[in-house]
């Protein structure tokens, strides 16, 4: 009688090739040993290190180039760009709810938010840089970015800092209490009361400078996730998940690099 479980269809099935294989002649297993290996499709569509790369690299393409073009035609700074600031950044922050929690690794909907990422970006960098009174700000907001993924990549490397359990913990535990404290400044904004965490201020300083700490020990966390995820053989669609967060990360490392200039350089 045939087993209905898969598990044991499985079984069944490599004793039957045991079978086989002790039947066949001296000459037919010397063949079949001599043959070239060929990688079946389950070991094909496991993750790499170059899908993460290669996804990572679309997504920030794609971010990067609707930032670009947000920047170049939204003009001169007017109120009307205060709206659509908190109006992309709620989409995103929204859409990112949604992929994290339900660990989307549909293309689609991960460049359609880094687009909608792209524009938040591209609008902040522009009322950011016309408070500095320096678009430059914008440029050294990047290469610092650059850098210092950089050095908590070259840290996470050579083990610094290790990714252990404990660690882990602090870093979630200590990004969900600054997210919850900016969620509360907002609303507090809402009604003229805000304390000033996302704000441009002193306050505003301190948090930002909080804030960069915070995802440069992100960025830890998403290395260790795709070791992980290549260590345990993940489907090769898990890189959209490892991309998407790379980018959640390094835009909130930037704009808190960008709020730091602009705060700094708008007290000249």
């Amino acid at each position: 009688m045939q087993s209905k479980n898969p598990v044991f269809r499985r079984r069944d099935a490599f004793q039957s090739a045991g079978y086989s294989a002790s039947s066949m002649s001296s000459e037919q297993l010397r063949e079949m040993y001599e043959a070239p290996s060929y990688a079946g499709p389950a070991s094909r569509d496991r993750m790499t290190l170059d899908d993460v790369v290669a996804r990572t690299a679309m997504t920030l393409g794609t971010l990067i180039v609707v930032a670009a073009a947000t920047w170049y035609l939204s003009g001169p700074v007017q109120a009307s760009h205060f709206g659509l600031l908190i109006g992309a950044a709620l989409v995103g922050m929204g859409l990112g709810f949604v992929i994290g929690l339900k660990h989307v690794t549909n293309p689609a909907i991960i460049l359609i938010y880094a687009a909608v990422e792209g524009v938040f970006v591209g609008l902040a960098s522009k009322v950011l840089s016309a408070y500095a009174g320096d678009d430059g700000i914008v440029m050294q907001a990047v290469l610092g970015t650059m850098c210092a993924s950089a050095a908590m990549l070259a840290m996470y490397k050579f083990k610094v800092i290790r990714v252990t359990a404990k660690f882990k913990r602090f870093v979630v535990a200590a990004t969900l209490g600054f997210f919850l404290l900016v969620m509360v400044n907002f609303v507090l904004g809402l009604f003229g009361a805000s304390f000033g965490a996302s704000g441009l201020g002193g306050l505003g300083l301190v948090f930002a400078i909080i804030g960069v700490a915070l995802a440069c020990f992100n960025l830890m966390l998403d290395f260790d996730y795709v070791d992980q995820g290549i260590a345990a053989g993940a489907p090769s669609k898990d890189a959209w998940f490892a991309a998407f967060g790379l980018t959640v990360t390094l835009v909130w490392l930037y704009i808190e690099l960008l709020r730091i200039l602009a705060i700094l350089r708008g007290g000249d």
